[in-house]
C-alpha cells in the first residue's frame, strides 16, 4: 500500500512539474537587442518601445520612453521591472496596453504581468476607444449588446503588483470602456494629480483592486471613480487622507452622446482601510454620486436602453463591509460638528448591501 501511495505521489509531482515547465515555456522572451531598444533614452524620433515578449530589466533601470503593449501577439508575457524608473520623455501616458483594430477584428493584448517599477504620469488600458466618446464606441453603444462587444475588444487579465504611480496631470490609472479582469495589488499612489488615482470606466467588468495604498492627493475628485463598471473587488486597501472622497459609483450619462449601457453593480468594497483627517471630504463611499446631475445627461436621447432612458446611476447591489474608518486624527468636537459619524457612507440608490462597517476611535 505503501508503495502505490508513493507511486501516486511521484506520478503528482511530476505532471505538477510538466504542467509548470509547459507554462514557462509559454513565455516569448525577448532578445537582447529588445532589451538595449527599451533601455536606451528617449528621443523625439523614438519617443516609443513596441513590447510584445518577457523581459527583466536591469535592477533600478531608468526608462524614458513610453511602454506599449499593443494587439494579439502581447499575450502570456511578463515585463519585470525590478524596481525600474519609467516616465516618459516625449510620449503620454508612460505604459499603455492597447488593443488594434484590424479591419472587422480587435487585437487584443492579454494575459500580462507588469510588475516590481515606479511609473510616473499615468498607466492606461484601451480597448475600443481610448475613453468613453470615442469614435466606434460611440458608434456601438448605439446598438444593443454593446457591453459585450466592448468588452470583447478590450485587453484582460492583466496582472500589475507592486507598481508605483506618482502622479501628474491626468488620471494615474485608467481603464477604458469594456476592460475586465485586471487585477491591481501590492501597489501604491503616491503624490499629487489633476485627474483620479484610479477610474473604472463603462462597460468594464471584472477588475480586483486590493493590497493598495491610495496616498495620493487629487485636485478636486474621488480616488477612484467606478463609472458604470461592474462586479469589481476592492478589498483590503489603505485610503489615507482622501480630500475629495474615496470610492464613487455611478453612471456618466449621455456624455459625448455615448450610450452607457452598463450600471455600477454587484461590486465588492470590503476590508478596506480610511484614515481620515479633518481635511477629509465625506462621503467617503458614495454609491450613486451623481444620479443624472448633469448637463449633458440628454445628449444620448433617443435609443431605447441603458442611460439614453435612465439618467439615474442605478448603483444596485452592491455590497460594502466590513470596512474601517479611522477617524482618531479628527477631535471629538469636530466630529461631532462634522456629522462624521452618519456620513462616512452615502447610499443614493437601492437595493445595496452594508453591514459591519465600523469606525475606530
Amino acid at each position: 500500500m505503501f508503495k502505490i501511495l508513493l507511486l501516486v505521489i511521484i506520478m503528482l509531482t511530476s505532471f505538477s512539474q510538466t504542467a509548470v515547465a509547459k507554462d514557462n515555456s509559454n513565455l516569448t522572451l525577448c532578445t537582447a537587442q529588445k532589451l538595449q531598444e527599451v533601455l536606451q533614452p528617449a528621443t523625439t524620433e523614438q519617443p516609443s518601445v513596441y513590447i510584445d515578449c518577457s523581459m527583466t530589466l536591469p535592477k533600478n533601470a531608468k526608462i524614458t520612453k513610453q511602454l506599449i503593449f499593443a494587439g494579439g501577439r502581447v499575450a502570456n508575457i511578463v515585463f519585470d521591472g525590478n524596481g525600474a524608473e519609467v516616465s516618459a520623455t516625449y510620449a503620454k501616458p508612460s505604459v499603455l496596453i492597447t488593443s488594434k483594430q484590424d479591419q472587422d477584428t480587435w487585437q487584443v493584448p492579454h494575459h500580462i504581468t507588469i510588475k516590481n517599477a515606479q511609473i510616473t504620469g499615468s498607466l492606461r488600458i484601451h480597448g475600443m476607444a481610448e475613453n468613453g466618446q470615442g469614435k466606434l464606441l460611440k458608434q456601438s453603444s448605439h446598438q444593443a449588446g454593446h457591453t459585450e462587444r466592448a468588452q470583447q475588444a478590450a485587453p484582460h487579465h492583466i496582472i500589475l503588483d507592486n507598481i508605483a504611480l506618482i502622479g501628474g496631470q491626468h488620471n494615474m490609472m485608467y481603464l477604458a470602456p469594456g476592460v475586465h479582469h485586471v487585477t491591481l495589488k501590492n501597489s501604491q499612489f503616491i503624490g499629487q494629480t489633476a485627474g483620479l488615482a484610479l477610474y473604472l470606466d463603462a462597460e468594464s467588468s471584472h477588475n480586483t483592486i486590493e493590497n493598495n495604498a491610495f496616498k495620493v492627493q487629487t485636485k478636486s475628485r474621488e480616488l477612484i471613480a467606478v463609472d458604470g463598471s461592474a462586479h469589481n473587488i476592492i478589498r483590503n486597501n489603505r485610503f489615507i487622507d482622501p480630500h475629495h472622497g474615496a470610492i464613487y459609483l455611478y453612471r456618466n450619462c449621455g456624455e459625448g452622446g455615448t450610450v452607457r449601457h452598463q450600471t455600477s453593480h454587484h461590486n465588492q468594497i470590503i476590508q478596506n482601510q480610511f484614515e481620515l483627517s479633518m481635511s477629509s471630504k465625506l462621503p467617503l463611499i458614495w454609491l450613486a454620486s451623481r444620479n443624472g446631475d448633469r448637463n449633458y445627461c440628454d445628449a444620448d436621447s433617443g435609443y431605447g436602453f441603458g442611460s439614453s432612458t435612465n439618467d439615474k446611476d442605478l448603483a444596485q447591489y452592491n455590497t460594502v463591509s466590513h470596512n474601517s474608518f479611522n477617524v482618531k486624527n479628527i477631535p471629538k468636537f469636530y466630529r461631532w460638528v462634522m456629522k462624521v459619524d452618519d456620513r462616512l457612507i452615502k447610499v443614493s440608490a437601492q437595493p445595496n448591501q452594508l453591514n459591519c462597517n465600523r469606525i475606530l476611535d
